[in-house]
């Protein structure tokens, strides 16, 4: 997802606008790979703000992801906010061993900026930590493995409290014959 910059880097206080569409198979996150839904879309501009372009803008696309409780798949709309510096190799190599900014910037060359790996992240990073096709989702029967927004079933379920477990180890027919 490149961006030209050729006329940008000429003098601080250029910009560019931009809005960019692009088909990505999916996002590899934490050892998944999340297919995107439709294709990614990136609005926004650089500024030549003097050693370092800025971007900023907005990227939109829409995953699928597997509910964490049901197993079943849902799509999850993202709109992410992508802010990034860029800088070249020599403008890199001039900041000083300490500075926060060598932490923080993402060396380019050329005449071109591929924006792709900056809202990757940022993507990344909007995902939810747990993936519920809904807040209330029922999951499945530990049982039977029925999925129970679609319907109960008939298991029975008896939760123990971890604490007495060792009391009804003693109280099981197993133990008494012993």
């Amino acid at each position: 997802m490149l961006v030209e910059v050729g006329e940008l880097k000429v003098k601080r206080g250029n910009r560019v606008e931009f809005d960019r569409r692009e088909t990505w198979p999916q996002l590899d996150a934490g050892g998944e790979s999340i297919p995107l839904t439709e294709p990614v879309r990136v609005v926004g501009e650089i500024t030549n703000t003097g050693k370092f372009l800025y971007l900023q803008g907005k990227a939109y696309t829409t995953v699928r992801l597997r509910c964490c409780r049901c197993l079943e798949p849902y799509t999850w709309p993202l709109e992410v906010s992508v802010e990034e510096e860029y800088c070249t190799p020599n403008v890199f190599a001039s900041l000083p061993e300490d500075d926060e900014a060598r932490d923080e910037v993402r060396v380019y060359e050329g005449d071109s900026i591929d924006i792709a790996p900056a809202v990757r992240e940022a993507f990344i990073l909007a995902l939810p930590m747990k993936w519920l096709c809904r807040e209330e989702c029922l999951g499945l029967c530990p049982v039977c493995g029925q999925n129970l927004n679609e319907r109960d079933c008939n298991c029975r379920v008896e939760e123990i409290d971890p604490r007495m477990a060792v009391l009804a180890e003693l109280l099981s027919p197993e133990r008494r014959e012993v």
